[in-house]
């Protein structure tokens, strides 16, 4: 995953092990960094936080366009889009997703979990 970091504007790769896990930069070592296609800096979620199905709904039906179709394209290589608060997930052969099926994929994956959260932020926040 890209990320950049807010303090010196350094640009890298890296990888959460899991939802918690604070990233630092090489560069400058602070851990004030944020994925590169989301805008805002977002914190790890307490302990015992994540989302229900029904949130990660509402993230599809109201989240950043942009974010979404990024986040399914390079995670799950799916097609994303949406018209007013309808969205279609679909495999590149046309067929349309299970959403539960997602939804469970990005719950067992601290990665994915981790980025579900932080498009999830960003919708709550408004940024």
């Amino acid at each position: 995953m890209k990320f950049f970091c807010k303090k010196c504007e350094n640009r890298f790769d890296g990888e959460y092990k899991d939802l918690f896990e604070q990233l630092k930069c090489p560069n400058c070592k602070k851990e004030d960094n944020v994925l590169n296609f989301i805008i805002q800096g977002v914190h790890p979620p307490e302990a015992g936080l994540g989302i229900s199905y029904w949130e990660f709904e509402d993230v599809l039906e109201e989240g950043k366009v942009n974010y979404l179709r990024e986040f399914f394209e390079e995670e799950f290589n799916l097609h994303y889009s949406r018209n007013g608060d309808e969205f279609i997930l679909v495999e590149k052969s046309g067929q349309k997703v299970d959403l539960k099926n997602i939804f469970e994929k990005t719950q067992n994956d601290g990665k994915l979990q981790r980025m579900v959260y932080n498009i999830y932020y960003v919708l709550l926040h408004g940024y």
